[in-house]
């Protein structure tokens, strides 16, 4: 009976010595609950997450904006030239706006606006003015606040707001899914697929097929890189498809402000040649 108290007191005493001198075991933590966050009850800004934007690229990220939260993302100056059958265009555009307003934990609203544009084309009169209003809704199905990947979906529909000449007085939409993963040494990748219902010019609506894949990876510091290539393929026979490949480059300022810059090269015919632009995005 002795040594059987003996026997157990020197495993209490050894359980004791465990639990004193062993390190803590790190359990990866859950994301808090930011259910109760909205529009009028914005998110801390401790719980904020990680900075992002649907600019440079064309491949819209699957992340919301945090509830309660504004952020602006804009060209300063964008330029596009386009030579088709010796009918040079160029456009310059300033102010390519989108306001995007965080309503709760998983959805933003968007209104996209070009400020200014300004057109010329061989042959045609110049026309400038301020472009269509676009009207998004993001939503965020998984990975806003964790995880390697992220889902989501975006609906948008335009709205002729544009000044003469510079739309075609119609109202069109598109709707697209995003995905995101993270990827080996450092690389990330983004995928867009949707449809877009573009107004044809001898009446009635067509589909447009859209996708596009885009890898980013930080270059040193603040300093990142992308490359991506973008399609739209008609679903009509009689239209040629749009393909682009596009690369640029972000540099953070602090936590809520990005600067960019990028260059599109269009590779098939319908695709404009050149587009070139620099941008800033900024968090409130």
């Amino acid at each position: 009976m002795r040594i059987k108290s003996v026997i157990t007191l020197s495993l209490f005493c050894a359980t004791l010595n465990l639990r004193a001198g062993s390190p803590a075991i790190n359990l990866p933590a859950s994301p808090p609950d930011k259910s109760g966050y909205n529009l009028f009850n914005p998110t801390p800004e401790a719980q904020m997450r990680d900075f992002d934007t649907d600019r440079p690229d064309k491949t819209n990220s699957p992340y919301t904006l945090d509830a309660g939260h504004l952020q602006f993302e804009s060209d300063l100056l964008s330029f596009t030239h386009n030579n088709d059958s010796g009918i040079h265009s160029e456009n310059w555009m300033v102010g390519n706006a989108d306001f995007r307003i965080g309503l709760t934990n998983w959805a933003d609203l968007q209104f996209l606006i070009p400020f200014y544009q300004f057109n010329h084309e061989t042959g045609a009169a110049n026309t400038r003015g301020i472009g269509d209003l676009t009207v998004g809704l993001k939503t965020n199905f998984w990975g806003n606040d964790g995880g390697d990947t992220a889902g989501g979906l975006g609906l948008y529909v335009k709205t002729p707001t544009a000044s003469h000449s510079l739309g075609n007085g119609k109202v069109e939409g598109s709707a697209e899914f995003f995905f995101g993963a993270n990827l080996p040494a450092g690389f990330g990748v983004g995928v867009n697929n949707g449809v877009g219902i573009v107004a044809k010019d001898e009446g009635g609506y067509r589909a447009d097929i859209i996708n596009s894949i885009s890898f980013y990876h930080k270059i040193a510091g603040p300093v990142s890189t992308y490359l991506e290539f973008f399609s739209s393929v008609p679903t009509q026979n009689s239209r040629d498809w749009v393909g682009t490949v596009d690369v640029g480059l972000t540099v953070m300022i602090g936590k809520n402000v990005q600067f960019d810059t990028g260059l599109n090269i269009g590779v098939t015919h319908a695709a404009d040649d050149l587009q070139t632009f620099v941008g800033v995005s900024v968090r409130y």
